[in-house]
């Protein structure tokens, strides 16, 4: 395997560690950034932070551009944030038109530059998909305090189907390949070890969309599986 001696992490709450445990959010000792760290025996610099969308993405690169100019490789993981709604926002007005956080032309246009500005510091950029998404557990924690109209209202603007929301969260996770592909990134799937299990319920928290520790778990031995066969050709 290439050598590395020093990785960069953006993300978002996944990158940070960050799980639900059903009634508060709170971080993991050892999410899987830093358990890969520790199983490759490399330093880490993991600015992964809860809530973050590309746009801050880009922000706080910005703000460690030194860390990423000294490390080996920088992983970049985010869009689930980008592809999020102001479900308040649907409740209130169903009928009206409702966009993501992050549109995905913009979402597609700050991910190339950011991959621009990676390369620029010396450092190399790699991607990773969108973990698995549990649409009824995330339906169920976006409703949970609206009363009943309100969440009639959602469902309405979902057209009746709950897993709708599973759509725009597969299209960011598409986009972050075809961005990869035209940008000549790697791309590390961290998707399909979820779907691999005849039960993905216990690798995700109950909000549906933070991996469990279980989750985490599998993250990292897919991401170690898949550096130690990409890095020796980059």
């Amino acid at each position: 395997m290439n050598t590395i001696k020093r990785i960069v992490a953006l993300g978002d709450s996944i990158t940070k560690g960050v799980i639900f445990d059903g009634e508060n959010y709170k971080i993991l000792p050892t999410g899987f950034v830093d358990r890969c760290a520790e199983d490759m025996q490399v330093e880490v610099d993991n600015y992964g932070r809860m809530g973050c969308t590309i746009t801050r993405g880009a922000q706080i690169a910005e703000q460690h551009a030194e860390a990423i100019a000294n490390s080996d490789v920088t992983l970049v993981e985010f869009g689930g944030n980008d592809s999020d709604f102001c479900w308040t926002d649907i409740a209130a007005a169903p009928k009206e038109n409702h966009y993501p956080m992050t549109e995905l032309p913009t979402f597609r246009q700050m991910y190339r530059e950011l991959i621009a500005r990676i390369k620029e510091l010396g450092s190399k950029p790699i991607l990773l998909s969108l973990p698995m998404i549990d649409y009824e557990r995330f339906y169920n924690f976006v409703t949970r305090n609206m009363g009943d109209q309100d969440q009639r209202n959602v469902l309405s603007w979902l057209g009746g189907r709950e897993e709708r929301i599973r759509s725009y969260h597969d299209m960011y996770s598409l986009a972050v390949y075809k961005i990869g592909y035209q940008e000549r990134v790697p791309v590390l799937d961290i998707t399909s070890p979820f779907l691999n299990s005849s039960d993905y319920h216990p690798y995700l928290c109950m909000d549906g969309i933070h991996p469990s520790q279980q989750g985490h778990d599998l993250i990292a031995t897919s991401v170690e599986r898949q550096l130690r066969t990409i890095l020796p050709q980059m």
